[in-house]
């Protein structure tokens, strides 16, 4: 199973690219990288990102998105490291942007997609906040390709035009038993301030 870090946005709300920002030390990717890393789940990091960006980062293999559907948002970057590694059997996918993230959401994210990818047939499990799915914090099949493909090519290449269809369902991030915002955005610094604080 590989793990998919979304790095390739222009970042334009934050000012500068998210990926890079820091947290208790640690650059937004890393902070990611370092929890999927200890839960010895994923026998790879890939991080899908930009041509401005793709040497800035370390410690993980870095995938820029495809040149045809480059700039149309983290489908194209999950597309892109998908078409390279249609072997895998499940895709986590995670945006960097989301820096709080916990070994223990992913589990019992997983633990929910193998208890229903068989008899229903799943080919995304996420999480969702009140009715708002959050695509972004999600594991993916690969039977999603060609349909990530077909949005890719029309003119709406945003989530919602690949999880509507598709077999999908999300568990509500208040069924994680911890009280930190781990599922939040950093959208804007002052986002990243608040968490500071």
């Amino acid at each position: 199973m590989k793990a998919i870090i979304l790095a390739g946005g222009q970042s334009e709300r934050f000012g500068a690219p998210k990926a890079f920002a820091e947290i208790d030390g640690k650059m937004f990717y890393e902070q990611i990288i370092t929890v999927l890393d200890s839960m010895n789940m994923f026998n790879e990091i890939i991080i899908s990102s930009n041509e401005t960006l793709a040497s800035e980062f370390k410690g993980a293999r870095v995938i820029v998105d495809d040149s045809e559907h480059k700039n149309k948002g983290p489908l194209s970057g999950i597309y892109s490291v998908m078409k390279q590694d249609f072997e895998s059997e499940l895709f986590f996918v995670i945006s960097v942007d989301t820096p709080l993230i916990t070994a223990k959401a992913i589990s019992q994210l997983y633990q929910f997609m193998v208890e229903h990818v068989i008899e229903d047939q799943l080919d995304i499990a996420g999480f969702k906040e009140g009715n708002h799915p959050i695509p972004t914090i999600a594991f993916y099949s690969p039977n999603c390709l060609p349909i990530i493909a077909r949005a890719l090519e029309s003119d709406d290449y945003s989530m919602r035009h690949v999880y509507q269809q598709t077999a999908s369902d999300w568990i509500d991030v208040s069924s994680v038993d911890d009280d930190t915002e781990w599922y939040k955005n950093i959208n804007y610094p002052q986002d990243l301030e608040s968490i500071k604080k």
